[in-house]
């Protein structure tokens, strides 16, 4: 009879044990699962998609640069003595088609497009009221995306070794700023988010 009591609070001793462990274990390895499968991979294509928007453009100007110039949105001067000389003017049949272009790239905004054009009409009114036809047109003499004459393209040739910052303005905007070592200029370039990342401006703070 003693026997049969003592195997009795044996087998109720490992019944009420098992039943205090199991509850314990299931919920601990579940919330283990969720914190490791959730914030740091969203927070990494954050970041890099407002880099590789940048990346993307300097590789498409690199592939581009001959392309845009062939639009010839600046007429006048002579190229040779033997030509006639005119003085400057905006062809803005030239430009329709290069803005058509860059357009099509998606790479910028609304904004920067804008303020590319304009450049136009206002070179335009400069040169009716300063009439010239020697030397680079006033205000088309450097390049409009790297805004100097220096040799930026051998910088180019190795985009992805270009050290880029993302400095945050709020959720659909920010600055990426870097500097190109050979041409010594740094830049900011100021995206602006509307489904997907664009180039609203470019900045020389060098």
């Amino acid at each position: 009879m003693l026997r049969k009591l003592l195997l009795s609070s044996v087998v109720l001793i490992l019944f009420t044990h098992c039943k205090k462990e199991n509850p314990n274990n299931q919920p601990t390895t579940q919330t283990t699962i969720k914190q490791n499968n959730t914030t740091p991979s969203i927070q990494k294509h954050q970041d890099h998609s407002q880099v590789e928007t940048v990346k993307t453009f300097l590789k498409w100007y690199k592939e581009n640069e001959d392309k845009i110039y062939s639009f010839n949105g600046i007429q006048g001067g002579a190229l040779k003595e033997t030509d006639p000389v005119i003085n400057y003017y905006v062809d803005f049949d030239e430009v329709k088609k290069e803005m058509k272009f860059l357009e099509s790239s998606a790479l910028f905004s609304q904004e920067f497009l804008s303020d590319y054009q304009k450049r136009y009409v206002e070179g335009n009114e400069y040169f009716k009221k300063n009439p010239a036809n020697d030397g680079p047109p006033f205000g088309f003499d450097y390049d409009y995306f790297f805004m100097t004459q220096d040799d930026y393209q051998s910088d180019l040739k190795n985009i992805d070794a270009i050290e880029f910052t993302v400095k945050p303005i709020n959720e659909q905007s920010c600055y990426v700023e870097f500097h190109l070592k050979n041409c010594g200029m740094t830049y900011r370039y100021t995206l602006t988010k509307n489904g997907k990342w664009k180039i609203d401006s470019i900045k020389n703070i060098s």
